[in-house]
C-alpha cells in the first residue's frame, strides 16, 4: 500500500513544490533586482530534487536522481538557450543567447542531490 501511495502522492507533491518554489524564486529574484529566471530555476530544481527524496518511502536517492534527470531534460527543452534581458546590468548583451539560466537551474538540482546524498549517508541506507 505504501508504494501505491508513493506513486499517487509523490508526483503531485513534486509538481506542487515545483510551482511554489519557482514562483517564490521568481518573486525573490525580482524583488532583489536580479534576473528572476535563473533564481526561479535554481529554487525549483533544488526543491523538486529534495521533495522527490522525501516523498518516496523506498528508493529515496534513486527518486531524487530521476527527478534531477527529468528536470534537466524539461529545463533543456524550455530554457535552453535563453536570452539576456534588456536591462542596464547586461548592456550590450541584451537579447543575446545565454546558457546561464539552464546552468543555474542544474546547479540547484545538483545541490539538492548533494544534500540528498548526505542525508542518505547519515541514514545508512
Amino acid at each position: 500500500m505504501s508504494e501505491l501511495r508513493d506513486w499517487i502522492l509523490a508526483p503531485i507533491s513534486v509538481v506542487g513544490v515545483f510551482l511554489v518554489a519557482g514562483l517564490a524564486g521568481s518573486f525573490i529574484g525580482h524583488q532583489s533586482g536580479i534576473w528572476d529566471l535563473p533564481v526561479a530555476g535554481f529554487c525549483a530544481a533544488f526543491a523538486v530534487v529534495l521533495t522527490a527524496y522525501f516523498a518516496w518511502s523506498r528508493h529515496k536517492f534513486r527518486a531524487a536522481c530521476i527527478a534531477l534527470l527529468a528536470g534537466a531534460f524539461v529545463a533543456w527543452i524550455f530554457i535552453e538557450p535563453w536570452w539576456y534581458p534588456e536591462t542596464e546590468r547586461y548592456g550590450d548583451l541584451a537579447y543575446q543567447t545565454t546558457h546561464l539560466p539552464f546552468l543555474v537551474t542544474l546547479a540547484g538540482g545538483f545541490l539538492g542531490l548533494l544534500i540528498a546524498f548526505v542525508l542518505r549517508s547519515r541514514a545508512g541506507t
